[in-house]
């Protein structure tokens, strides 16, 4: 079942439950009132010639009355309620509606002067009837009034009320079946062009609806996330060309190297033990270009969950390591304690691509100055600094500069660095130092 065949559903089933609800409301409001309107009849009879029930109980006052069929004279009655047994027909004069009145003797029971009236209503031969029972004394009295134009009124608005019931869901299904094409009509274009993009695999395309109302919004964040994944799946495609570029020197300097290490006597010993030596580089070489890739492709993990941590600790922790590891350059270091929220391993490993990149450019005997405070990592070299062409362009994925490529490395390093602190919402830029250098700062999210 198709979302606009619900909703027109829906919207019919909504106002057919208003217009039946109504409806009941109508008739049995009309009931009582028409019920009430007769009641109201009976009642005014008994203050009229004549029949009067006063509240001492007493019946008198009634005149000219047709008693079975003839006319008798009149009656005049005291306090006590005399009245002649049978049936008499009245006439009112307000509504000219013809009311029976019967007058019974009570078969047991007191004398009491108190008057006792109720209403009900029963048939007569076939004919219902509304009946006002007045007890009074040793007598009961009842007045009783056709229901048939009532009933006739009744059964005219039922079914009045019916075909305007039918109609009115009628009504109701063919404007719910335009307002609702009309409402799903941006949702069935947004659909088909969702459909398309991922029949195509063509992410540029975009759904290009614009607007306040859900259905925009709704089509705003899917071109977003269009984009989204055009960017992703386009970075992919550059990394694994960059990749697969990156490692097809070393791979066929690899091939090239085993190939005569494996020919018994090509090679002098000398000159194997060269060779072997080359394999090794390349190897680590690779090895190192592997894990950057791997790194770098991992982005943030998504099951990790980011914590406090010291960056200060992290830092002079980096640091130690790198010394040990580049005897030739020396490392200064300005560390105030910093508390920062994130995941220490990731940004450990940023910041041991700062270092490695200043101990890098820093001719030997040079000193790396390393500053922190406020969530602020500062790392300056000495080296030759980098050129203005090229500060744009230092953070992209196997970038090197010319002055670079002379130089061990794929050009992952800086880019590992900025992919760590956009995952931690903060930043990393690259500037020229006074006096000579560069200088990168990272800038994470501090707590205080």
């Amino acid at each position: 079942m198709s979302f606009r065949l619900r909703l027109t559903m829906l919207a019919s089933l909504a106002v057919a439950v208003a217009i039946v609800g109504t409806s009941f409301v109508v008739y049995y409001t009309d009931r009582h009132e028409l019920m009430s309107q007769v009641d109201s009849d009976l009642s005014s009879s008994l203050a009229l010639p004549p029949l009067n029930v006063v509240a001492a109980g007493s019946i008198s006052g009634f005149a000219n009355v047709a008693i079975r069929g003839k006319v008798r004279r009149s009656f005049v009655t005291g306090a006590l309620p005399i009245l002649p047994k049978g049936a008499f027909r009245l006439v009112l004069p307000r509504s000219s509606t013809a009311v029976q009145v019967r007058v019974l003797e009570r078969k047991s029971g007191g004398s009491s002067a108190a008057t006792r009236s109720k209403f009900t209503t029963t048939a007569r031969k076939g004919v219902p009837m509304r009946v006002l029972s007045i007890s009074s004394g040793n007598q009961v009295v009842t007045i009783a009034r056709s229901l048939v134009d009532v009933d006739h009124n009744l059964s005219r608005l039922k079914w009045l009320l019916v075909f305007i019931s039918l109609g009115g869901i009628g009504a109701a299904a063919i404007l719910g079946a335009l307002v609702s094409g009309r409402a799903v009509a941006p949702l069935r274009r947004l659909t088909e062009s969702t459909e398309r993009i991922v029949e195509t695999g063509d992410l540029s395309e975009r759904t290009g609806q614009r607007g306040r109302d859900e259905i925009s919004r709704l089509s705003i964040r899917l071109d977003e996330l269009f984009a989204s994944l055009e960017t992703s799946l386009r970075t992919q495609r550059q990394l694994v060309a960059d990749a697969s570029h990156e490692l097809r020197t070393p791979i066929t300097t690899l091939r090239a190297n085993i190939g005569l290490l494996a020919r018994p006597g090509a090679l002098e010993e000398s000159e194997r033990v060269e060779m072997l030596a080359d394999v090794e580089d390349e190897l680590e070489a690779m090895t190192t270009l592997v894990g950057e890739l791997v790194e770098l492709a991992r982005g943030e993990e998504p099951d990790v969950v980011p914590r406090e941590f010291r960056l200060d600790e992290v830092v002079q922790s980096v640091v130690d390591r790198t010394a040990k590891r580049a005897p030739t350059v020396s490392f200064r270091t300005q560390i105030e304690p910093s508390v920062i929220v994130g995941i220490p391993e990731r940004v450990e490993r940023a910041i041991s691509n700062l270092l490695d990149n200043a101990r890098k450019w820093s001719p030997s005997g040079e000193t790396v100055d390393v500053a922190v405070h406020d969530g602020l990592v500062e790392v300056r070299d000495r080296g030759p600094g980098i050129a203005a062409e090229d500060l744009p362009l230092v953070f992209n994925r196997f970038y090197r500069s010319p002055a670079a490529r002379g130089m061990p490395g794929a050009g992952l390093g800086l880019a590992i660095v900025k992919q760590i602190a956009d995952a931690h919402g903060g930043s990393v830029t690259v500037d020229h130092a006074s006096g000579g250098g560069a200088i990168l700062r990272l800038q994470l999210s501090s707590t205080r």
